[in-house]
């Protein structure tokens, strides 16, 4: 499965590492701690990231299990998902 950012979702980086994502056809907006500001930077660099791919560098670059991140990093894509911010292909 892909999860493919949706162009109409514009991300702001803040100076914390955190972020902002907003919808501009909903305006919806989401607030990105900086695990979601890392895994949306990622989805930005390549448009369409394999779940699998996301979860592998959340497990990299914050040092936690395959379990945990496979479970956070779904319930991360259901929430944008349900925002209408990313498609799973």
């Amino acid at each position: 499965m892909h999860v493919q950012k949706l162009t109409h979702t514009v991300f702001t980086p803040l100076e914390d590492g955190t972020g902002v994502l907003l919808n501009l056809e909903t305006r919806f907006y989401f607030t990105l701690n900086r695990t979601g500001a890392a895994l949306w930077q990622e989805l930005e660099h390549t448009n369409s990231s394999a779940l699998d791919h996301l979860i592998r560098v959340t497990c990299d670059r914050f040092d936690v299990d395959e379990d945990s991140a496979r479970s956070d990093v779904a319930a991360f894509v259901g929430q944008l998902q349900d925002f209408r911010m990313v498609r799973l292909l």
